[in-house]
């Protein structure tokens, strides 16, 4: 219903202020935001869609192989807020909707920084779900190629590789890091740009409605 009406209504404020019913602050402020996104994505996904006839057939978004799960990660960064959000989302072989994920962390960081920390408590995540036959993609090429190097790096960003590479060959053995190009990570990159927003990280049982269209053309 939301996404019906943010389609015909161009006036955000007006749809935000008719949901702003007696609830409390953290509800309201959430949904708000939520529905503010959805707008915001909204537009992003028409642009995104015309791009695509633009572009060639193979830039979109794959399956995963039979009997195995694809996580899609990505890292938004908000300087206003001084937070960067961190979207995750997993699907199967189908291209189903599993889980999703929002979260984020402050103070604001460079960008490898966040995407590997993205990486990392995708890592940890799907861990704690006992699943190891997963595909996770991320668009950060810098991260993907130093999660799969075997060469040392000091520096902060490199510890925080370095629990990457632990986590992955301790409990996702089964697993694989792959980088994928921006396009085609759309679900997380949604799910990233609306985590700065709310109040706390969420998991998500059933498809969040800002990717839910995003989802259903992905699978099709």
């Amino acid at each position: 219903m939301i996404q019906q009406r943010l389609t015909g209504n161009n006036n955000v404020a007006e749809l935000v202020f008719s949901i702003l019913q007696p609830k409390t602050a953290s509800v309201v402020y959430d949904r708000a935001c939520m529905v503010l996104t959805e707008w915001q994505s909204a537009q992003a996904e028409h642009k995104e869609r015309n791009n695509r006839q633009q572009q060639p057939a193979e830039v979109s978004w794959t399956k995963p192989s039979p009997g195995r799960y694809k996580c899609n990660i990505d890292a938004s960064f908000s300087p206003g807020l001084n937070r960067v959000g961190l979207g995750t989302c997993i699907r199967d072989d189908q291209g189903s909707f599993v889980l999703a994920k929002t979260e984020w962390f402050s103070p604001i960081c460079e960008v490898d920084m966040g995407e590997a920390q993205g990486l990392l408590r995708a890592f940890k995540w799907v861990r704690d779900l006992q699943l190891d036959n997963v595909d996770f993609e991320l668009d950060a090429k810098t991260v993907v190629m130093k999660v799969l190097s075997k060469n040392d790096d000091i520096s902060e960003l490199g510890e925080v590789i370095k629990d990457c590479q632990q986590l992955h060959n301790t409990f996702l053995r089964n697993s694989k890091v792959e980088f994928i190009r921006r396009q085609i990570n759309v679900a997380a990159h949604v799910l990233a740009r609306v985590a700065p927003s709310l109040a706390s990280f969420r998991i998500f049982t059933d498809t969040p409605t800002c990717i839910h269209n995003i989802i259903i053309n992905e699978t099709l």
